[in-house]
């Protein structure tokens, strides 16, 4: 019996040259077997990559070199096969081994693979589908090329032996396949080889610049071109006269192309002025993108729809140069730009009265329907501008804010809205608070508009008084729970043109977290009361009763339920900046945010309890200040001068005690019965607080206290303690809404005008043992005198700069 060879895992070398040839003989056919599934091919490149079979290891050499042979002879025979499935077969699996196999086999080898492949392309015989296996391929071959740093003069010869074959086939060919992969072979050899060009640059140029122009271009092959374009510059030269000259193109016959899209919708110098202005001063204009072939045909100028695509394919070109990396400076041209920008979106499609009669209504009807493709590709130009530019837009920043402002007036569409949101948050992100304080009102404002509750599509945002209408319909109503529900959806929210999506709110929320984060400082910032209250009510609106029921919601035509998270996080990410962001005030919701983060923390979907849980622990620097100033800070060692360890026991009071917490300092220290040594205070600590809390104290820990009362008037209770504090009574605590931090002109009412029933009930749900003689004393007439003659001695309210705040995440 034949013994059989063991193996001692699945990492075992001697497996690799084994299933290379059971890959061989079974999915990869010779010369005499037929192809029998194309599908099989995955699997094969699946397993050369995962167990690297082609790696060749130097333990077992001989073994791993003989099967490699074998696997190369057998791709040779197929890429030289008269059946083009055989020939295809090859040709990838060819790319395949260039990328996979060892450095020693690629660098002899790599000159045949490369002419092999070459002959395919050159062939007029060969098919489609091997000219465009035969492109990837050697896309793949010069890729592996240039990792090797003394072959660079021959990769630079074999990329520039490929260029014009391929330039060829794209003037020849109409296959959009075929094009798609000429130019990702093109971009390759852009990136890595840009020297390649030097002698087919114009020719490059004009081909590229002829299929733009050309009518038969759909509009995704249109942006792949366009792309293309954008990366030739650094093919000539790569210097900065280079980038200018095809800027310097782009923009002229783009230009050109409005001056007849506009033509009867805007003054005609307007055209003249901007074609003269891109002109160098002293010299003549270049020649047009393409040269002397650049223009259209009548016949093409005609369509309205046709000028529009190749405008927004000429824009999206510039936006890529404009933030693709050089390796020199560029002289970009902004003034240009930003005239541009605002010469498309001046035009909204109406008629000036003089030029009336010079339109038909059918040709308006044309141009109002491009004029939001053309807007949206201006409104790209403009944020690629400002990104390109950063701060150095300082100069131009006046113009940029007034033309976002008009604009942000007359733009009704949800998807340029989302745009103008784009573009206002780069602008944060580039000049900060200078910015900030120029486009705070005007972000405030339409953000406002976009994320009230009643100006919904469909139902994705519900306020809680819209169902009310609906809720004693739902008591007479025979219907099920859903269908009750439902229909408080159909009565309670209007069904108008005016709806927002929910994409349009999340942009909204994510300007507003950028000005919290920029400008959240300002000293008059008259709109963060607005912002704060917009977010918090915006975040419990797309939280309350969709924690865990969000599926009941696909009812909702165009909605899923990952749309419905994304809102979410966007409400809670913009709510908790409005919670950390810097500010002259305590947060003002802080205990509605607290609240809210627990509740999705334990019942919100996995990426809501996740930001949710992220946070909570974001909000511990503001809950509990570890890093709280002491310097400056008097003790209460003038009251207590028989005991030495209170002498650190001073509490970190928080801005809810605002204008009258320094007399309630004053009458704590009047009052409060101190025990004679520590084994009393100990002694009170036990017996006041729960035993966990007793125990945290006898560690040390500062305390962090959120009691959560369950009730519709109830409101968190947020303090910090510190360790070993003395038994003091609750009745500091004179309101709820002043212990949350909350700071409103009721600020500066007087101990006597605060309601006892609010401080009796405190201190029942504390549950704090309070002594008779304390109680009697805080009515007493004589302890007015005693405050009287502390009033040097009172502790001073932190303000809230002194609490450590977290930054949200800026993005991208």
């Amino acid at each position: 019996m034949a013994s059989f060879e063991r193996f001692d895992d699945m990492c075992d070398l001697r497996l690799k040259p084994k299933i290379l040839r059971n890959l061989l003989s079974e999915y990869v056919p010779n010369e005499k077997q037929p192809l029998v599934n194309f599908q099989s091919l995955s699997k094969v490149v699946s397993s050369i990559s995962t167990h690297k079979l082609l790696s060749e290891d130097q333990k077992l050499q001989a073994k791993s070199k003989s099967a490699v042979d074998e696997w190369v002879e057998r791709l040779f025979a197929l890429v030289s096969s008269d059946m083009p499935d055989k020939s295809w077969v090859g040709i990838v699996l060819i790319g395949v081994t260039c990328q996979e196999c060892s450095s020693d086999r690629f660098f002899s080898s790599y000159s045949v693979w490369f002419n092999s492949l070459l002959s395919h392309i050159k062939d007029p015989e060969s098919s489609r589908i091997v000219r465009v296996a035969s492109c990837t391929s050697v896309s793949d071959l010069l890729t592996r090329l240039s990792r090797f740093a003394n072959t660079k003069k021959d990769a630079v010869s074999h990329a520039a032996k490929v260029i014009l074959p391929i330039i060829k086939l794209l003037e020849e060919d109409s296959s959009e396949a075929l094009w798609e992969g000429i130019v990702r072979l093109l971009s390759t050899i852009v990136i890595l080889f840009p020297a390649a060009f030097h002698s087919s640059y114009d020719k490059v140029e004009e081909v590229i610049a002829s299929k733009i122009f050309s009518a038969k271009t759909s509009s995704i092959m249109l942006k792949r071109f366009a792309h293309f374009l954008a990366l030739l510059p650094k093919a000539n030269k790569g210097d900065t006269t280079s980038w200018s000259l095809m800027m310097q193109k782009l923009l002229i016959s783009i230009n050109v192309h409005l001056n007849n899209f506009f033509q009867g919708l805007e003054e005609e110098n307007i055209g003249k002025k901007a074609i003269q202005r891109l002109a160098p001063p002293g010299k003549d204009a270049p020649l047009p993108l393409g040269g002397q072939n650049g223009s259209l045909d009548d016949a093409a100028w005609n369509s309205e729809q046709l000028i529009v695509s190749r405008v927004s394919a000429l824009m999206y070109c510039s936006s890529v140069m404009l933030t693709s990396s050089y390796k020199c400076k560029l002289n970009i041209p902004v003034g240009s730009l930003l005239s541009l920008v605002e010469r498309v979106l001046a035009v909204n499609g109406s008629l000036p009265k003089a030029m009336s009669p010079f339109m038909t209504g059918i040709q308006q009807e044309f141009v109002c329907a491009e004029l939001p493709t053309l807007h949206s590709s201006a409104l790209e130009l403009l944020c690629a501008t400002i990104k390109s530019i950063r701060s150095q837009l300082l100069p131009y920043a006046a113009f940029v804010v007034r033309l976002v402002s008009s604009y942000f007036k007359k733009c009704l569409l949800p998807e340029l809205r989302i745009k103008l949101y784009t573009i206002t948050k780069t602008l944060l992100k580039s000049m900060g608070l200078g910015m900030a304080m120029q486009l705070a009102e005007e972000i405030v404002s339409n953000a406002s508009v976009d994320l009230d509750p009643t100006r919904v599509e469909g139902s994705d945002v519900v306020s809680t008084t819209i169902l009310k209408p609906c809720s004693k319909k739902r008591k007479h109503s025979t219907n099920s729970g859903v269908e009750a529900e439902n229909a408080a959806f159909e009565v309670g929210v209007p069904h108008s043109h005016s709806s927002s999506p929910i994409s349009l709110k999340i942009a909204a929320l994510e300007a507003l977290e950028t000005l919290l984060t920029t400008g959240g400082a300002l000293r008059s910032n008259s709109w963060r009361e607005r912002v704060d209250k917009l977010l918090m009510m915006t975040a419990r609106n797309a939280c309350e009763g969709r924690w865990t029921n969000a599926e009941t919601y696909h009812h909702v035509t165009n909605k899923s339920t990952a749309d419905l998270v994304e809102f979410q996080v966007a409400a809670l990410r913009a709510f908790l900046a409005s919670l950390v962001s810097p500010s002259r005030a305590r947060p003002a919701f802080l205990a509605e945010g607290l609240e809210l983060f627990q509740t999705g923390k334990s019942q919100g979907k996995m990426e809501v309890a996740g930001f949710c849980a992220h946070a909570l622990m974001s909000l511990e620097a503001v809950i509990h200040p570890r890093a709280l100033p002491l310097d400056g800070l008097p003790s209460l060692s003038d009251q207590f001068p028989q005991s030495d360890s209170l002498k650190h026991s001073t509490p970190n009071l928080n801005n809810g005690f605002a204008r009258y917490g320094d007399d309630l300092v004053k009458e704590w220290s009047a009052n409060v019965d101190v025990p004679s040594n520590n084994n009393e205070i100990q002694r009170t600590v036990d017996s006041t607080l729960p035993l966990q809390e007793a125990k945290r104290l006898k560690r040390g820990d500062d305390l962090a206290t959120v009691v959560s009362l369950s009730g519709q008037d109830h409101t968190d209770i947020i303090g910090s303690e510190n360790v070993q504090q003395a038994d003091v009574p609750m009745n500091v605590l004179k309101s709820p809404k002043e212990s949350l931090g909350h700071v409103s002109d009721k600020d500066d009412m007087a101990p006597e005008e605060v309601n006892p029933e609010v401080v009796s009930g405190t201190q029942e749900r504390e549950g704090l043992s309070v002594k008779d003689s304390l109680m009697e004393e805080a009515v007493d007439g004589k302890k007015r005198e005693s405050l009287d003659e502390s009033d040097d001695d009172s502790i001073p309210s932190l303000k809230a700069d002194d609490y450590l705040s977290s930054d949200s995440d800026i993005e991208s």
